[in-house]
């Protein structure tokens, strides 16, 4: 897609949070690198955080594999599969952090090396997490990687709070779950928001614990990112990219009973983040064309 990148300056991608919907993501990267368009900056939160680091480790096209590679052992390892068991666990111990015998932990050992660094990334990047004692978002741009990116993942009710230096973090979500002014501070000019929660469907009554937690955190998460969304930016252009997630809720996705449906739907959503934002940047060509005559 020629011209997609005419005059861009320095572009970013912002990975938002989405939880298990994290799969349609992997489609829009894809989309995007295939275009032709990388990033120069990487911004991330929650399950964007985990595959904007990897994709800062390595912005070329053979991330994608990476990333499918990370959702198989996702499942595999049980990483986002919440449990009344795992919920009593977390209330025991909700001062201590994550250590190097949860899955959650063991899988970034998959892709990273136990001391990598952010400024290590081949890429400037950033994630959130929510401070706990301050009540603020608190941004990691630099120190080792892997606390930051359990800080920036660490669900309210699926995992405990994740200690760094004597503070303790939640899921970045919570107060910044589409970071797009950190990645127009950061100099980004134009800035691709793969944002993967884009449904405006009306949220299910909560019934376990760890239902109530994400209800609570949803209802957050929608009037913040599109506060981020609108806020005007000058000498920012902002690309929204579907996910392709409507479709899947259209369809209904109904109770996934076994590895090999989690496994299919995987692919499903990487499929339909893919077919999404692919006929979005054709649009977005058409449009330029058009306007140049």
């Amino acid at each position: 897609m020629d011209g997609l990148l005419d005059g861009q300056g320095k572009v970013a991608f912002v990975l938002g949070g989405g939880g298990d919907r994290g799969g349609n993501q992997v489609g829009m990267v894809r989309a995007l690198l295939e275009a032709g368009i990388t990033p120069d900056i990487v911004v991330g939160t929650s399950i964007g955080s985990v595959q904007g680091a990897i994709l800062a480790k390595n912005p070329t096209i053979s991330v994608v594999a990476e990333l499918t590679e990370l959702w198989m052992e996702f499942i595999s390892m049980k990483v986002m599969k919440p449990s009344l068991r795992a919920f009593l666990s977390n209330v025991r111990h909700v001062r201590a952090g994550l250590t190097s015998e949860d899955a959650a932990h063991r899988m970034l050992l998959n892709h990273f090396a136990p001391h990598s660094r952010i400024e290590d990334l081949k890429l400037p990047f950033v994630c959130p997490a929510s401070s706990i004692e301050r009540a603020e978002a608190h941004y990691f741009d630099h120190g080792p990687l892997i606390p930051a990116l359990l800080a920036s993942c660490c669900v309210p009710g699926l995992f405990p709070p994740v200690e760094i230096d004597g503070e303790h973090y939640l899921d970045g979500g919570l107060i910044d779950s589409l970071p797009v002014g950190v990645a127009a501070s950061l100099g980004a000019t134009t800035v691709y928001a793969l944002r993967i929660r884009q449904t405006d469907a009306q949220l299910a009554l909560p019934r376990m614990p760890w239902q109530l937690a994400h209800v609570a955190f949803e209802v957050t998460r929608r009037a913040a990112v599109e506060s981020e969304i609108a806020r005007h930016r000058p000498g920012v252009t902002v690309h929204v990219l579907p996910s392709g997630e409507d479709e899947l809720v259209k369809a209904g996705r109904g109770p996934v009973a076994s590895t090999r449906a989690e496994l299919e739907t995987v692919r499903r959503r990487i499929a339909l983040g893919y077919d999404a934002a692919s006929a979005f940047l054709e649009g977005l060509q058409r449009t330029r064309q058009d306007a140049v005559g």
